[in-house]
């Protein structure tokens, strides 16, 4: 992108657009605040992949007519509190205001007397039947360090403003909002190993069907999800099940115990029940929608923190540390071994 020079609140002129940043984006944010806050034309500004990796998170719908940021402020500990700013379009009018989705949409709630805010880095478009459209902001909150919301926020412009949607609608009963309060480390450090930590919420556009991620009784990412139809107006709760990324014949299970890759190989296993385990893999260029090439049931052995499972003189055996291993033995023998592949991201 070429250098450009703005007008800085201060009065001053900055030579390029890295010092205008240098200035605008201090620790409190303040000069990026009073620059939203007056000047339109940020609403259309084209930020750099690197400004927001750095500075602060840009979400933007589809259409280009609502666009919230998204910055850790330093304060609130462990309970991150996020700084955020909202603008959006209605008509040929563009609003900007300094203040968390949940104060915007809920002005009449019961609100802390810090503005949290939330972290917002995806805003989803949905058009409707009646010609309007659904904006749906992938919110996250830290409540403390290893427990954490992600919510799924729906809300429209309508009448010059941003305003609530209860748009998921539950045994007859609306919300503006789902999903779920969970630990952190369990699902992200021991199920998935960092490799599933999209699979939160997922769209099914085929089947126009919204996954949303549950949890057990010990606040647990399971891998099941309560799944949403949406109707050209609203998302309606069909039941709650496995996702459709999985293939059909592994639907049936408790949670998800363990997802990872190797060089080879896509290795998951799932708790069918307290005692019983049971192991999936797929070639690497494969899919987890694909028909797995081989389905074991064994145990875990928590002394060893180890899955063994077995078929006829093959042993299988998958052990947890900082990466999960796959070894193979035929007769006692190992044949394979192969270390999980961190995904790049």
């Amino acid at each position: 992108m070429e250098k450009k020079e703005f007008k800085m609140l201060e009065n001053s002129q900055a030579k390029s657009e890295e010092e205008a940043l240098e200035i605008s984006f201090g620790p409190s944010h303040e000069g990026l605040v009073n620059w939203v806050l007056s000047d339109t034309a940020t609403f259309s500004y084209p930020f750099t992949r690197s400004i927001e990796k750095e500075y602060v998170t840009i979400a933007t719908s589809a259409d280009k007519c609502l666009r919230i940021y998204s910055w850790n402020t330093g304060e609130g500990g462990t309970m991150i509190c996020w700084g955020n700013l909202i603008q959006y379009r209605s008509g040929t009018e563009i609003k900007a205001v300094h203040q968390s989705l949940d104060m915007q949409l809920h002005p009449d709630g019961e609100h802390d007397e810090m503005d949290y805010g939330s972290y917002i880095d995806t805003i989803y478009t949905y058009p409707c039947t009646n010609g309007s459209k659904l904006y749906i902001a992938d919110d996250y909150f830290r409540i403390s360090g290893n427990y954490s919301t992600n919510s799924l926020v729906a809300m429209r412009i309508k009448d010059g403003n941003l305003v609530s949607a209860p748009c998921f609608v539950r045994h007859g009963k609306r919300t503006d909002t789902v999903g779920l309060e969970h630990t952190v480390a369990d699902w992200y450090f021991l199920a998935n190993l960092g490799e599933g930590w999209d699979w939160l919420f997922q769209f099914d556009p085929k089947a126009q069907n919204l996954y949303v991620a549950t949890t057990d009784s010990m606040s647990s990412i399971t891998d099941r999800y309560d799944i949403y139809h949406f109707n050209g107006t609203d998302f309606v709760y069909q039941k709650t099940g496995a996702p459709f990324w999985l293939h059909p014949q592994l639907h049936h299970y408790q949670r998800l115990e363990l997802f990872f890759r190797t060089k080879d190989y896509i290795i998951r296993i799932d708790k069918l029940d307290e005692e019983t385990m049971r192991y999936a893999s797929w070639k690497s260029t494969q899919q987890m929608s694909d028909t797995p090439e081989l389905v074991l049931t064994g145990s875990y052995v928590e002394k060893d923190n180890t899955f063994l499972f077995s078929k006829g003189n093959y042993r299988y055996v998958v052990t947890m540390g900082d990466k999960a291993i796959l070894k193979v033995q035929h007769n006692g023998k190992t044949i394979l071994q192969q270390t999980q592949e961190t995904k790049e991201f």
